[in-house]
């Protein structure tokens, strides 16, 4: 078959005779030919059964898969630097319970907080403590680490600082001698 020639021919070919822009160019833009019937077949198969094997996964198969596109999710837009509200801590933190399928009752006696203080944190009327952060690391089994969580955190407070122009006008008041510095 062409494309299994095609990768003998891969892998053994020398490629430190390449320059690393050519190797770039080959693998992010592919070769322009064509396949045969027997090669589009052959793909079409595959994706089929890849269909199917993801309509068959377990519920713990499911669940890994929605917690690892949560994972995702919020390590992007961490790494971003654009701030959107709704993507915020308890955003996420309800995510993370509801992907689970499970209810905020329960996850919140997994956690050792009271319903309404889980409550409180996914509606962002309260912000979480250091601990509790902790222990959704070690919910998820370090899946996701406490470190992005606190990003997260930070992203909010940083909007926050930026953008709340009373605490600006009253924090004012209590600044006396501003430097005038020309340059």
């Amino acid at each position: 078959m062409k494309t299994n020639r095609r990768n003998k021919e891969i892998q053994e070919t020398d490629f430190s005779k390449f320059t690393e822009e050519e190797l770039t160019d080959a693998f992010v833009f592919p070769s322009e030919e064509k396949l045969t019937d027997e090669e589009k077949k052959v793909e079409s198969d595959f994706w089929a059964a890849r269909r199917i094997q993801f309509k068959n996964r377990t519920p713990i198969q499911q669940i890994y898969g929605d917690l690892l596109r949560l994972k995702f999710q919020l390590e992007d837009y961490i790494g971003s630097d654009q701030y959107k509200e709704q993507l915020n801590f308890g955003y996420f933190l309800n995510e993370y319970v509801s992907r689970q399928d499970k209810k905020d009752k329960e996850f919140a006696d997994e956690v050792d907080v009271t319903p309404a203080v889980l409550s409180q944190y996914i509606n962002n009327h309260r912000k979480p403590k250091d601990e509790f952060v902790i222990r959704l690391e070690l919910h998820s089994n370090g899946m996701i680490p406490a470190i992005s969580w606190f990003k997260v955190i930070q992203k909010d407070k940083e909007h926050e600082i930026m953008t709340n122009q009373d605490l600006r006008r009253e924090e004012s008041k209590h600044v006396k001698n501003r430097l005038e510095l020309v340059y």
